[in-house]
């Protein structure tokens, strides 16, 4: 007897999370026809008080009986169930109301965030117009991509950036996917980084476009790059189904493009996948050759299998004209 009425009792409790679910996916515009409905509920209950008030009274007296001889209260069930129906009708609007409030305060939140991404975009091309992007030069670029087995992706670049013949303050890096991966709403939800490896607190960043498959920041440099001097940066994250192309159409494109006052000195991208995805990685370059070129076979730390091109010395023109480089993906 005690365990079927635990039954019953988790079944109830059961179903009411159900329901409690169900309340909070109403749409916004449920929400005010809900409180609409009360409103006037509650005005034809105080224009009909008094009819309401015995109309209570005899609910109660019907649903509760006294025994005077026992000393004995008894309350119908169904009188419980409607008691509890009520409760219940209370709390959901209650909740609704939470969450509509939740709602407006995220909006609030989205609609300063976009302002300031578009202030911070306006700072980035006020203090570093297009003209003056060649003065910036970037010595060493290197990329990582540790692809899993659902093709959700590490990334891992380095730079060592040069400043010009003015002291450089920030740099604006970009990054998109293609329309195979997942589109991704923040920053935050790729765990996006972004730091100097020789001081812990060198940069910060500002996010300048937030688009689901698109993203680019501004790196501010603190204390900035005094003229001719270098800084390494260094820029994480992680990116759901960031390669699934390789899966849908056998290849993905990569490139490194810049506008530089000096020659790229050393440049790699090296791509490893995790074993068991049933298939192995190759590559050929796409773009211009570049001097010094290698690509090989290579293992990483984790001993997954991969493919590195790298290269040296590479000018000035096949840098902004951009290096490219073509990953396929066959079946083993």
């Amino acid at each position: 007897m005690g365990d079927s009425s635990k039954a019953t009792a988790h079944n109830a409790w059961a179903d009411l999370r159900e329901w409690f679910a169900s309340l909070s996916q109403l749409s916004r515009l449920s929400i005010p026809l809900v409180a609409i409905a009360v409103c006037f509920g509650f005005i034809e209950f105080i224009v009909h008080l008094r009819d309401a008030r015995e109309i209570a009274t005899s609910v109660l007296r019907a649903g509760i009986s006294v025994d005077p001889a026992n000393a004995k209260l008894e309350v119908q069930p169904w009188l419980v169930v409607a008691l509890f129906l009520l409760i219940v009708l209370n709390v959901s609007f209650l909740l609704l109301w939470i969450q509509a409030e939740r709602r407006r305060a995220n909006d609030k939140t989205i609609r300063t965030l976009r302002g300031v991404m578009r202030a911070a975009g306006h700072i980035c091309n006020r203090l570093f117009p297009l003209d003056h992007a060649s003065q910036v030069s970037i010595e060493e670029a290197h990329s990582i991509y540790n692809i899993s087995n659902d093709f959700t992706t590490r990334v891992r670049r380095v730079y060592r950036v040069r400043a010009g013949d003015s002291p450089l303050y920030f740099l604006e890096r970009g990054f998109r996917v293609r329309e195979h991966a997942d589109s991704i709403k923040e920053l935050i939800d790729i765990d996006f980084q972004v730091r100097d490896t020789q001081d812990p607190n060198g940069v910060v960043y500002l996010p300048v476009t937030n688009e689901g498959r698109n993203k680019s920041v501004c790196v501010f440099f603190l204390p900035r790059i005094e003229r001719q001097q270098t800084r390494e940066i260094e820029i994480s994250y992680q990116w759901p189904r960031m390669l699934r192309g390789l899966r849908i159409d056998g290849e993905e494109e990569f490139s490194l493009r810049h506008k530089s006052s000096s020659l790229l000195k050393d440049f790699s991208m090296s791509f490893y996948m995790e074993p068991g995805t049933g298939g192995h990685l190759v590559g050929e370059e796409s773009g211009p050759a570049i001097p010094h070129r290698e690509i090989l076979f290579a293992d990483s730390q984790l001993k997954w299998p991969g493919i590195r091109y790298a290269g040296k010395e590479i000018p000035i023109g096949v840098l902004a004209h951009g290096i490219r480089f073509r990953l396929r993906w066959r079946l083993d």
